[in-house]
């Protein structure tokens, strides 16, 4: 069946009943046909009331709308019809009747069930502005709307006020009919407006006289005020109700004012009372009671003792007691579970402690105040508040009554005094006064017992200020015995009574301070007390390693609890274990500490350390490869300290000898460089368990870093091995060897050096296992550095100690060894010899080099030199004379050797056979002898012209020319005019052969102008008297031309000294004047 046929049959059912006279079932019908199809019923019923015959219907709607009666339950094809309500036919009425009042205010009271409070003022506004005929009703609904609203219940009441001035009756009549289930509201509502108007004072007004009628007239008994009373409702039992008016009593009005003092405080406490009969649960209990002490201390004590019993109230300090305890210990844990050492969550849970103790203050008897305000203090220094804190501690600490200082409590008033001590000192630690802070410590410290819980916090507060002090070993004390005492105690205070930006340095203080102490050793004492130390005293030593040991364990665990991710507590947990000899219990943590980082190489040398005590070879094999395969052996050191010496010299030999294992059995290939790095990896770990005896591991990890080519990490355990034993031979070869790779050759000679002064045997071997061009350069670098100690200049005053001597003879000796074929290193150590004064033995060495035919120069004049010191000054010379032109400085060497008579003696000699050369027409076998004589002369000016002669006639005339330079400008002072004259000449006569004429030209005016007839008899000897004067006449001229007339006069007048009658040069002469007088020719 369609719904148009449904509502057909609905209707026509309605005509019947309204036929028959039965409005209602008529009109439940009509409305079920508009609940199925609204424009068919609307048709019908429309039909209906067009003949007349409608009225009944439409009056029936307006009384469903009212409420006046009852919608009649109706059956449809054996089916109850259930849908039907008063908003249905509010709405059905509405339809046929748009501007109905009852359907307005039917509608508008549906959307005031429903909350829609501001959308009914709206409409009621707008209705009112259409000048609806139901003003009154319309005023009243919207006076509710602004009540219910809560945002102006003010204007509301007007409403309510202006419509009953108005009409009286029927506005009470509207209410109690048509807002009948907000009347109690509605009147708590107008009583709390009156008092309000009544505790304001003044004159009355007329609203306010109208609101007392108005309230009268809805409550005229005061049913209502009395039975809604909060009092009442606790006293009748109606908690809910009674919570329910408290709340809203305590609600701020729209202007923003509540009850305040007393009477706020009595409606809380009733509100308390009620959530405690109701049995709801202490927090909103107490937060309740709380705000009413804090409101108005006295009038919430009167209220509360008057709606409780003397059983209740005890019963509600028991439950703050409770809560107090169990919150505080929700804190504890809230605190103990932190992630973070230095966050401060859980805070929030000590507000609803804090709340609990402040009413346990106020409800509780006075024999109990003190310990509560002690916790109260502690939980408000804990929340922050470190100030409010404080000043509740100075309260609770000072006497109250004279008596107090001498009364009853004289006996445990310490005991009583420790914890706020403590607390008091935290306090000041938190606002920065770390002296008062100290002072409160120090006199819990040196109270002691009866309170460890109060000691305990001293205790780990002076720690903390020592540490931030300096003294860290001292706070570590201090903690370690806090430790011991209460271990739970320290924890707490490490997490939540240290300031969070202190933790973190706090945590690492300690443990630093914990693996100082197990790896402090017993100090030994002078030798002779420790020889005389008795059997008692080394086992009191030993108790105090095992008590280091046992608080460190104890710190240890503290540790874990503050960093319960970090692996160094458990680490230090584990040493402790090991150093009690709790060798199960240490491997048991390392095993949980591998668990969390199974590579960890800390953990695992531990574990191999343990498995190697314990006899367990092969599991510890396997951990130790394991740490090399790591890598990180870098971080071993401060862990090995703390084992015992025979256990890690087990591990160093077991180490050691596993690394020189890999190194026998090293492949050649690519797979060179990787057995070299494990074999490193087991140095280092041999290194790290040697401590400070590890020089043989150094010195192999050196080699090895070497051949990987990285030379400063080399370097570096070299030096390290010398460090230690600084005259180890084979480590300064090494260091030698690497500084010569870095191309510090210096470094590497002295490193050699001091090899073989103390130790050849060793050290030569070192060197010849060198590549040729490493031994090249390290013996070339010995030679050099033994040529200049032999060859300091004798006016330095600098001679050669006996350490000079004895490194020249290890190093000659090493050469020879070396390479025994290689004659510079015989001459070396024949100069070794000679410079001591040896001659003898120097001639033995020398011999060997004189076998080959010819002998070197440098030997034949090592022989000459030993034929001086016997006296054969003319077979040395003879020796000597071959070396001078080929070598002069190692010639300079040898005769630095001889005295001065010595020295002279072969000068001469030298240049009498220079003289008789050259007088035989042989310059070039003189030319030996020339130079001898002025090395040996010191560069006398007659030996150095003898050489300018030689080399003059083997026409060798720029170094002719720089022996006579050499004269003119050394011995200018020391010879006559005449001779200096002929030295000119003759310079003058080398530039000429050289083709400087300007030069020579120069020389020779020179010359004329010292001594003109010498010096005019040498010039016309050589090179003639024309030639000298055409040389003069032809500088003049090309000067002349120049304009430098100076010159030209000088050539002129030096050309007529060599020929006073030569014509061109007279010319010359009287042009340069001509020229010179008429000025214009002169600038």
């Amino acid at each position: 069946m369609s719904a148009q046929e449904l509502v057909a049959c609905l209707c026509r059912e309605g005509d019947q009943h309204l036929a028959l006279g039965e409005p209602p079932l008529a009109t439940a019908f009509y409305l079920a046909a508009f609940s199925c199809h609204a424009p068919s019923a609307i048709r019908s019923v429309r039909a209906a009331l067009a003949e007349a015959r409608g009225a009944p219907v439409v009056a029936t709607l307006e009384a469903w709308c009212r409420g006046d009666s009852q919608i009649p339950a109706i059956h449809w094809d054996g089916m109850a019809v259930v849908s039907l309500t008063g908003t249905l036919a509010s709405a059905f009425l509405a339809t046929l009747c748009p501007d109905h009042p009852a359907a307005v205010l039917h509608s508008l009271a549906g959307l005031l069930a429903h909350g829609r409070h501001q959308e009914v003022v709206q409409r009621c506004d707008a209705l009112l502005d259409a000048h609806s005929q139901q003003g009154l009703e319309l005023r009243l609904t919207r006076a509710l709307a602004r009540v219910l609203s809560g945002a102006r219940v003010d204007a509301g009441l007007a409403d309510y006020v202006q419509a009953f001035a108005s009409s009286a009756d029927r506005t009470v009549a509207f209410v109690r009919t048509h807002q009948q289930p907000y009347l109690p509201m509605l009147v708590s509502t107008l009583q709390d407006y009156v008092s309000r108007s009544q505790q304001a004072g003044g004159s009355s007004s007329q609203q306010d006289t109208d609101s007392q009628r108005l309230l009268a007239a809805l409550d005229p008994e005061g049913t209502w005020s009395d039975a809604l009373s909060p009092e009442a409702l606790l006293r009748g039992g109606r908690y809910e109700d009674c919570r329910a008016a408290c709340s809203r009593a305590l609600e701020s009005d729209p202007t923003g004012s509540r009850p305040q003092g007393e009477r706020r405080a009595a409606l809380l406490v009733t509100r308390a009372a009620a959530a405690f009969f109701l049995d709801s649960g202490a927090q909103d209990l107490l937060r309740d009671l709380h705000e009413a002490f804090r409101e108005s201390p006295s009038g919430a004590r009167r209220q509360f003792e008057a709606v409780l019993s003397a059983g209740d109230r005890e019963r509600v300090r028991v439950q703050a007691q409770e809560a107090a305890d169990v919150g505080f210990a929700h804190f504890q844990e809230a605190v103990r579970s932190r992630p973070e050492l230095r966050e401060d969550s859980g805070r929030e849970l000590l507000a609803p402690v804090t709340r609990a103790l402040r009413v346990l203050l106020r409800v509780a008897p006075p024999g109990a105040r003190p310990t509560l305000g002690a916790r109260l203090a502690e939980c408000l220094l804990l929340a922050g508040d470190a100030a409010g804190a404080r000043a509740l501690c100075e309260r609770l600490l000072r006497p109250s009554r004279p008596r107090d200082r001498a009364g009853d409590r004289a006996g445990d008033g310490a005991g009583d005094r420790a914890p706020l001590l403590a607390l008091r000192g935290f306090c000041a630690l938190h606002v920065g006064d770390a002296q008062r802070a100290r002072e409160d410590f120090q006199a819990v410290v040196e109270q002691g017992p009866p309170h460890p819980g109060g000691c305990v916090r001293a205790l780990c507060g002076r720690g903390l200020l020592r540490v931030l002090a300096g003294t860290a070993f001292l706070g570590a004390l201090d903690y370690v015995t806090a430790c011991r005492l209460r271990p739970d105690e320290a924890l707490l205070v490490a997490k939540a009574y240290v300031p969070w930006n202190q933790r973190g340095l706090l945590l690492t203080v300690l443990r630093e301070e914990g693996r100082r102490m197990l790896q402090r050793k017993p100090d030994p004492g002078p030798m002779g007390a420790q020889r005389r130390r008795s059997k008692a005293a080394e086992t009191d030593s030993a108790a105090a390693q095992e008590g280091d040991a046992q608080g460190v364990y104890q710190l240890a665990t503290l540790l874990m609890e503050l960093d319960a991710d970090g692996e160094a507590p458990r680490l230090l947990a584990a040493d402790a274990l090991y150093r009690l000899g709790r060798l199960h219990d240490a491997h048991k943590a390392l095993l949980v500490a591998l668990s969390r980082r199974p590579q960890a190489a800390p953990v695992l040398v531990r574990l191999a350390l343990l498995q190697l005590r314990r006899g367990f070879l092969y599991d510890a094999n396997q951990l130790v490869k394991k740490v090399v395969q790591s890598g990180d052996t870098a971080c071993l050191q401060p862990t090995l300290d703390v084992f015992r010496h025979e256990d890690r010299e087990v591990l160093r030999c077991h180490c050691h000898e596993r690394a020189l294992a890999i190194l026998r059995a090293r492949p050649d290939g690519p797979e060179d460089q990787t057995h070299t790095r494990e074999a490193i990896a087991y140095l280092s770990l041999a290194i790290f368990a040697a401590g400070s005896h590890a020089s043989e591991s150094l010195l192999t990890r050196a080699r090895c870093y070497g051949l990987l080519g990285q030379r400063k990490t080399a370097m570096f355990d070299f030096n390290s091995v010398l460090r230690a034993e600084p005259g180890h031979v084979p480590a300064l070869c090494g260091r030698a060897l690497l500084h010569l790779a870095l191309g510090q050759q210096k470094e590497a000679v002295d490193d050699i050096l001091s090899a073989l002064k103390l130790n050849p045997h060793t050290a030569v071997p070192e060197i010849r296992c060198l590549k040729p061009e490493a031994q090249a350069l390290i013996t070339q670098g010995l030679s050099s550095h033994c040529r200049a100690l032999l060859s300091q200049p004798p006016d330095t005053g600098a001679s050669l100690s006996d350490g000079d001597i004895q490194g020249l003879l290890a190093v000659g000796e090493a050469l020879i060894q070396i390479d025994a074929g290689q004659l510079s290193w015989h001459i070396l150590l024949a100069d070794v010899l000679t410079a001591m004064g040896s001659y003898e033995e120097a001639g033995t060495r020398l011999q060997k080099v004189l076998h080959p035919t010819p002998p070197s120069e440098a030997a034949q004049a090592r022989r000459g030199l030993l034929r001086l010191k016997k006296g054969d000054v003319g077979g040395a010379a003879q020796d000597l004379r071959c070396l001078a032109e080929a070598d002069a400085g190692d010639l300079g060497f040898l005769l630095r050797l001889l005295d001065a008579s010595e020295r002279q003696s072969l000068a001469q000699t030298a240049a009498q056979e220079a003289s008789a050369l050259l007088n035989s027409g042989q310059p070039c076998q003189a030319l030996g002898y020339c130079s001898l004589a002025v090395l040996a002369g010191s560069g006398r000016a007659c030996h150095l012209r003898l050489r300018a002669t030689c080399l003059a006639e083997l026409r060798e005339f720029g170094r002719a020319l720089g022996d006579l330079d050499r004269v003119l400008r050394e011995g200018a002072e020391d010879c006559d005019l005449q001779t200096r004259a002929e030295d000119l000449c003759s310079r003058g006569r080398l530039l000429l052969s050289l083709g400087d004429e300007a030069g020579a030209t120069g020389a020779f005016a020179q010359a004329l102008t010292l001594a003109p007839t010498p010096a005019q008899s040498s010039l016309w000897e050589r090179p003639g008297r024309a030639p000298t004067t055409r040389l003069f006449l032809c500088r003049g001229q090309r000067c002349l031309e120049e304009r430098r007339y100076a010159e030209a006069w000088t050539a002129a007048e030096s050309g007529l000294r060599v020929d006073p009658e030569h014509g061109g040069l007279k010319r010359l002469k009287a042009r340069i004047r001509r020229e010179a007088a008429s000025g214009c020719r002169l600038h």
